[in-house]
């Protein structure tokens, strides 16, 4: 899984910065292609809580997540950039950073042992 969510995390990342830094306006197009992906980690997440986070803090976490994958319907049937940059970049972009970051960390623990 971890692979999966490294190629996911360097999409959402390249489509950010393509929209921030170069000025490419093609962020629905672009997020049409991963949203396979998108799904796969969302089911994922929310399937069990693999991190053992206190109860209420997972369901919040959970919710939130729910909301960002309404963002992103809606800004695919709106057409709208801003919404889609905002709900990738600020919404799922910083959820698979520490899924990421965390799943690094445990790799680089196992290792160690």
């Amino acid at each position: 899984m971890m692979k999966d969510w490294q190629d996911l995390y360097k999409s959402l990342g390249g489509i950010s910065i393509d929209y921030l830094i170069y000025q490419k306006r093609d962020n629905i197009e672009q997020s049409k292609k991963i949203i396979p992906q998108i799904q796969k980690f969302v089911l994922w997440f929310l399937e069990e809580n693999r991190y053992g986070i206190e109860a209420e803090l997972y369901q919040g976490l959970s919710q939130n997540l729910v909301n960002i994958l309404a963002d992103i319907l809606e800004a695919l049937e709106q057409e709208d950039m801003v919404l889609m940059h905002d709900a990738l970049t600020y919404g799922l972009l910083e959820y698979l950073e520490l899924i990421v970051v965390n799943l690094k960390q445990e790799e680089l623990v196992d290792d160690d042992v």
